[in-house]
């Protein structure tokens, strides 16, 4: 079982929405400054979405909220919504790996289109209180 208090997860969380904010910042220096600013904006996006729910209604939610949308999540090939699919895609699987799930864990769920009852009982993850 991983245990992670709401606390740390908030702060964790608000770290990695500053790291989206340089990236948002620093995509004009890109090749591709349009894709690079469409997933540091999407990454800001779903950060302040999983902090608002840990906050307001705790890890659990959070929790449900993010494998619901990373199962969701189109990863085709359309190049309008590569840049937030993929940026999303990073901000849930860097929220899981606060919780030491690998990505490709994440992936694998997704693949085999597990729900979220399934996936936590594989991986368990309790908060701290």
């Amino acid at each position: 079982m991983i245990e992670v208090s709401r606390e740390d997860l908030v702060r964790a969380l608000k770290r990695f929405k500053g790291l989206a904010k340089q990236d948002l910042l620093a995509s004009e220096l890109t090749p591709d400054p349009t894709y690079w600013r469409t997933h540091a904006e999407s990454r800001r996006t779903e950060y302040k979405k999983l902090i608002e729910l840990v906050e307001n209604s705790g890890i659990e939610k959070a929790c449900v909220y993010a494998f619901q949308t990373y199962q969701s999540l189109d990863v085709s090939d359309k190049k309008q919504d590569l840049g937030e699919n993929k940026g999303r895609e990073q901000a849930i699987e860097l929220f899981f790996h606060i919780f030491g799930i690998d990505p490709e864990k994440l992936r694998i769920a997704r693949k085999k289109r597990k729900n979220y009852e399934e996936f936590s009982c594989q991986y368990p993850i309790k908060e701290i209180v």
